[in-house]
């Protein structure tokens, strides 16, 4: 009996099969300042390959996915927005800086966000050892021994609209605590922990933010969410503003110019 094996030697349909190695053009991006809003930037990609999965860094420690994305930001200044791409050959970026010319200065909903005394804001004990104060224009916390202690208010929201929660902070350095914002449905109540709809900003030195001196906005310096929220539906919800742990340090954590802005 005659065998015969027959061998190809042609490459072709193997060169195919090699995925592309990306490089800085294939991550290419675009961008506008709205007109009617020249702090809301919208960005569109132009990559190789619509499939491939993109990344967006803002430059103020916030993100997004996709093709295209907008952002609106509050404070001037310079920010090196990044587009990361994600291939099977590998990774590629491209850095543009936007420059921002004004604050943003949309209507703040929220009332005495200066903390001209405690007017319009609730007092919400949780446990002994933290405290909260109201002195120089200023929400104070201070104290330690793993007690807790939040601030609230009611505000009224529309259905379906993406809002930005905003604040000064300074303090530090923190040791085993936590400090974080929370917007939720759920009525706060004295004695109970409050996390309804999870956390909006965070400090919180088990995960690396909080250990040292501190000083800005805080969206910028958080280490957990961003500050943005939307509810499906329209009505009251609560920000809640709470903080404890085993130990503030000299300095504890202070807040001003709380506000909450439509981002539409």
């Amino acid at each position: 009996m005659l065998g015969v094996v027959l061998i190809s030697t042609a490459c072709g349909d193997d060169d195919n099969l090699v995925a592309k190695v990306p490089t800085s053009e294939d991550a290419v991006f675009s961008f506008t300042l709205d007109e009617e809003n020249p702090n809301k930037v919208l960005f569109t990609a132009t990559p190789g390959m619509e499939t491939w999965y993109t990344h967006w860094d803002f430059g103020d420690n916030s993100s997004a996915e996709g093709l295209e994305a907008s952002k609106v930001y509050l404070k001037k200044g310079d920010y090196d927005v990044r587009l990361k791409i994600f291939t099977n050959g590998g990774t590629a970026e491209s850095v543009q800086t936007v420059v921002i010319n004004e604050d943003y200065e949309g209507p703040n909903i929220l009332q005495n966000g200066e903390f001209n005394g405690m007017d319009s804001w609730e007092v919400l004990p949780i446990s002994d050892g933290v405290e909260v104060s109201f002195d120089n224009n200023e929400a104070h916390w201070t104290g330690g021994g793993w007690g807790h202690v939040g601030i609230y208010q009611s505000v009224d929201v529309l259905a379906n609209n993406l809002y930005q929660i905003s604040m000064d902070i300074k303090g530090g350095p923190l040791s085993d605590s936590w400090f974080e914002v929370y917007v939720g449905k759920v009525i706060p109540k004295s004695g109970t922990d409050y996390n309804d709809g999870g956390i909006r900003l965070g400090l919180n030195t088990w995960i690396g933010c909080g250990g040292e001196p501190f000083e800005g906005d805080f969206a910028e310096i958080s280490c957990v969410g961003t500050g943005t929220f939307e509810f499906s539906t329209a009505g009251t919800v609560y920000l809640v503003i709470r903080g404890g742990g085993a130990n503030y340090g000299a300095n504890g954590v202070t807040i001003d110019n709380v506000a909450i802005r439509s981002l539409e």
